[in-house]
């Protein structure tokens, strides 16, 4: 058995409700962030509030394509998305220093 360097996973949560796809998000993040193991990449067009992160994470978001409303665009406050973001780095940074 060969270890692949990276893992795609597309779209797995179509279809799910959000119980279920509360629950494989968790177990993807969990595989995710071990050691020694794939990079993972999820592919997805939509994905429920409050998910469970890691620190060892990065989400990258892209909002693009024929389909993204202009007016939408305008209503995504992603300045407060990087300051959320900054915020629990710095928490989690904070913390290692302290270990």
């Amino acid at each position: 058995m060969a270890q692949a360097p990276f893992r795609v996973v597309d779209e797995i949560n179509q279809g799910m409700d959000p119980r279920n796809e509360r629950m494989v998000h968790e177990r993807m993040v969990e595989i995710a962030c071990r050691e020694h193991t794939s990079q993972y990449f999820l592919i997805t067009p939509k994905l429920l509030p409050g998910l469970a992160y890691d620190k060892r994470m990065r989400v990258h978001t892209i909002v693009s394509g024929e389909w993204v409303d202009e007016q939408g665009t305008e209503k995504m406050n992603f300045s407060k998305f990087v300051r959320v973001q900054r915020a629990i780095r710095e928490k989690a940074l904070r913390t290692q220093a302290v270990m």
